[in-house]
């Protein structure tokens, strides 16, 4: 990376942190919607371990943790041998999720870094999630991120890639992004990228994917904008789970 893009992106990071730290209602917002109000955002979520046959030898990365709710939701429900690991690029968003955690085991595991270079072994992991990242991205870094997550799933592995998706609408796509915006600068807001479960499936393949499809995630109650998603990774042998 050179040093113009380099710093750009450091501070949209200090904005970023500025922000979900602040006392504006957006960052009151933000922070809820993190922690508690994941059960609402992201309800079809807390359905993998049964919709997929998760059991406790499942080794989970979340990339975007955010608080990592989600995360502990998923460990809590299987006992997972392996402590699962959450990664964000933000600081501020893992020193929440350090404060929220109560098990020094699953504290251990949160990690700062970057989406598009996972600091992680190849093969590190059968599971993967990432949850809200990729409209920040263009579609080349959409691209090095799946390829990423490929690197880090073992044979067999699964990931579950989900997103805030376009409505067709383009007067409702222009306040949808207003809203995913929100508390954030105009730059950001020219930034977001809305893609379709179709788009997906093609970066997806493009990354170099054998097995992607649709995940059909739902219900996302909260907020009100549509979700596309993709289930992909190299299949267990007999692999039957939906989603």
């Amino acid at each position: 990376m050179t040093a113009a893009p380099y710093r750009e992106q450091a501070a949209r990071r200090a904005e970023y942190e500025r922000w979900i730290e602040g006392a504006a209602p957006s960052a009151f917002g933000i922070r809820w919607f993190m922690g508690a109000g994941q059960w609402l955002a992201n309800a079809a979520l807390y359905r993998l371990p049964e919709n997929l046959k998760l059991d406790a030898s499942t080794r989970l990365l979340d990339i975007g943790c955010g608080r990592a709710t989600l995360l502990r939701a998923v460990d809590d429900a299987l006992g997972c041998e392996v402590a699962p690991v959450g990664l964000d690029f933000s600081r501020a968003a893992l020193r929440l999720a350090a404060r929220d955690e109560r098990n020094p085991r699953r504290g251990a595991g949160l990690v700062e870094g970057s989406a598009t270079a996972l600091p992680f072994r190849d093969g590190a992991f059968n599971l993967v999630t990432c949850g809200y990242v990729v409209k920040h991205l263009d579609d080349d870094d959409v691209r090095a991120l799946l390829i990423e997550v490929r690197r880090v799933l073992e044979p067999g592995g699964l990931a579950v890639v989900w997103e805030f998706g376009p409505t067709g609408n383009p007067r409702l796509d222009a306040w949808n992004y207003r809203v995913l915006a929100t508390g954030q600068s105009s730059s950001d807001l020219a930034r977001l990228r809305l893609r379709s479960d179709a788009t997906l499936r093609r970066l997806a393949a493009e990354a170099g994917f054998p097995y992607v499809r649709d995940a059909n995630l739902r219900p996302f109650l909260l907020p009100p904008i549509p979700r596309a998603s993709v289930l992909l990774g190299r299949p267990p042998e007999g692999f039957e789970g939906s989603l």
